[in-house]
């Protein structure tokens, strides 16, 4: 007997949406460094399957505490092993009790005395800032994590947050870095025009100087913004944002907000929280504003955008993302 779906059937949609227009999906993502998860998310004791570059890893912390970002599937037959747990700080495969340690190798397997060299996991590098885990897309990271322009993490107090999935690929949004009429037509930036933009081979550095605001923007692998702001009134505003390239056309995304520790000390701790969700209510503008456009978008990329004069740091943008490096997922 057959029975009919219950409930409202949701179209597919449009193609290219999120992505970039007329160009498949080739199975590689950009090697960057990508949030996985907020670092209080991950107790010890406790493995998480997260969905990453089109399939999924698992996550848990080593003896030390630090993050290990390993595949999620069992080499033996494709158990999930975020569903397994840790023994003696190895992972163990719920199906057929499979052990592997943090390296990725396979230290046990029942009833066996010979265990294949090829009978592993593989690790991605990973590591524990800014109160998120990150992890690489790629046998060795390329560049050091993120920073804040012009200070570093022992100058600052911070908070992050988990805003969650949302259809586009990240690095679509990160082009907002250097659409400077963007800037101005959508969030209202008075002369956003930079002073200076530079390209490095993983890195995209913008310098703004106006009346009203010096910004300076780190732009790290495409997808992962550091921005610092001080405002000619002597505000000052620090904030992060990117994430994780989930899948195609889909990111998780997350943000950072920051404020200098003497800054926390003089407001003390109800006016430093206060501080920080006015912070958080300018980004949730910002993403409210930027939302309904990138996640509609039939993005044209390279060679295609028809561009003008205004747009040359825009086409500069699309060229360096065309040749930055990529890699598929490293699923055994």
């Amino acid at each position: 007997m057959s029975t009919q779906p219950t409930g409202t059937l949701v179209p597919p949609p449009p193609p290219y949406v999120g992505r970039e227009y007329n160009r498949d999906h080739d199975g590689t993502f950009l090697k960057t460094w990508n949030v996985l998860m907020l670092a209080e998310e991950l107790p010890e004791g406790k493995i998480i399957g997260k969905q990453w570059l089109g399939t999924k890893v698992i996550v848990y912390r080593d003896k030390n505490g630090d993050p290990v970002v390993q595949s999620a599937y069992c080499p033996h037959v494709g158990a999930d092993l975020s569903i397994g747990d840790l023994v003696d700080g190895e992972v163990r495969c719920a199906y057929h009790h499979w052990r592997f340690a943090t390296d990725g190798r396979c230290t046990y397997i029942p009833t066996e005395d010979h265990i294949p060299r090829v009978a592993r996991i593989y690790r991605y590098p990973a590591a524990e800032k800014w109160g998120m885990i990150f992890a690489f897309n790629g046998e060795e990271p390329l560049f050091d994590l993120p920073e804040f322009p012009n200070m570093t993490e022992d100058e600052v107090v911070y908070k992050p947050y988990h805003r969650g999935y949302r259809q586009g690929d990240g690095w679509i949004g990160a082009s907002n870095t250097v659409d400077f009429l963007h800037l101005r037509t959508v969030h209202g930036v008075a002369d956003p025009n930079p002073t200076k933009v530079e390209f490095t081979d993983y890195t995209l550095t913008v310098r703004q100087e106006a009346p009203t605001r010096i910004a300076d923007t780190i732009l790290y692998g495409g997808s992962f913004l550091a921005l610092h702001i001080q405002m000619a009134d002597g505000v000052e505003q620090l904030f992060m944002a990117g994430g994780s390239q989930v899948a195609p056309g889909w990111s998780d995304s997350y943000f950072v907000v920051a404020m200098r520790k003497e800054k926390a000390e003089a407001l003390g701790p109800e006016g430093t929280e206060a501080e920080f969700n006015r912070r958080i209510a300018y980004i949730e503008k910002l993403y409210a504003e930027d939302g309904p456009i990138l996640q509609t978008i039939r993005f044209r990329g390279y060679g295609k955008s028809m561009l003008i004069k205004a747009d040359k740091h825009m086409g500069a943008f699309l060229r360096w993302m065309e040749t930055y490096p990529r890699a598929a997922p490293f699923d055994v």
